[in-house]
């Protein structure tokens, strides 16, 4: 029986500016993919400051910093998702997020109604560890007071899932919304008939 519905944040709840920042300005260098992925995995696990990473990919992109700040900032809620979650599982399930983020950028996307809404918000960095870490996902489970068997992990990266998998927890790898309710509608079906 699933308890609780957990949401990655960046591609999933709101857009992602790093990926279109790779996408813009690396868009066919693997080496440059690469660094630019290990500089936000090190701020995603609080080993490097907001500012060590801005400078690190305006380093590696050739650009100013106020670039890198235009899409950090870029981000924006995915409305119609999160008014989904709030009609159609808030009233029967626990939510929360899971998010990989170096800092609290969460609360400079969403509103504070849409905050309210979440059950608990993990975000990486304050725990030093990172998705696709069993233990992260173990620790978003035991805060919700729910069993990781009875948790439902969304998430528009492979390896997250599979991460979330290796936890005991039921996965749906975000595409898009339409292609989300599809799925989530048999997953819940099923667990509900079992």
């Amino acid at each position: 029986m699933i308890k609780a519905v957990i949401f990655d944040f960046f591609g999933v709840l709101s857009t992602e500016g790093f990926r279109l920042f790779c996408d813009t300005y690396f868009p066919d260098n693997k080496d440059k993919r690469r660094q630019a992925l290990e500089l936000v995995t090190q701020h995603d696990a609080g080993s490097v400051t907001k500012d060590q990473y801005a400078n690190g990919l305006a380093k590696l992109a050739g650009v100013s910093l106020e670039v890198v700040y235009e899409h950090m900032s870029a981000n924006k809620p995915n409305k119609l998702l999160l008014d989904y979650i709030r009609k159609e599982l808030k009233p029967k399930y626990k939510v929360s997020v899971l998010s990989n983020a170096g800092d609290n950028y969460i609360s400079q996307v969403l509103n504070p109604a849409d905050l309210d809404m979440f059950d608990d918000i993990i975000l990486s960095y304050q725990y030093g560890m990172v998705k696709p870490q069993v233990e992260i996902f173990e620790l978003a489970a035991e805060r919700l007071g729910v069993l990781t068997t009875e948790c439902l992990f969304i998430d528009d990266s492979q390896s997250h899932c599979d991460g979330a998998r290796r936890a005991g927890m039921k996965t749906i790898f975000y595409k898009d919304l339409f292609d989300f309710k599809k799925q989530i509608g048999k997953i819940l079906s099923s667990v509900a008939d079992n």
